[in-house]
């Protein structure tokens, strides 16, 4: 996955990442699971939906997507979370938590 670029098509039990980008908010994509991963990105809830999901298009275990649609950071399949994953750059993307 190229960070930059339209994202994979994410798919949650009840939607689609394109439906719940509508709202112009950032997209937390958890692709297996992770609850502490999920947990960690809490702070952001006013700017950044955060789902669990699946997607076909891509080898990893999360996936921070921008307002615009674009791919903003991705977790590698089995990647310890860290400042670099996803679970942290809303800060980057969305400043402060509100």
């Amino acid at each position: 996955m190229t960070l930059g670029r339209p994202y994979p098509d994410v798919v949650t039990a009840v939607t689609r990442s394109a439906d719940l980008l509508r709202e112009r908010r950032g997209l937390l994509g958890d692709l297996v699971d992770r609850a502490e991963g999920r947990d960690s990105a809490a702070a952001w809830t006013a700017q950044v939906n955060t789902v669990t999901a699946r997607t076909d298009r891509m080898d990893g275990d999360a996936l921070l997507i921008r307002p615009d649609g674009c791919a903003a950071r991705a977790l590698p399949t089995g990647q310890d979370l860290d400042a670099t994953t996803p679970v942290c750059a809303p800060a980057a993307w969305f400043g402060q938590p509100a």
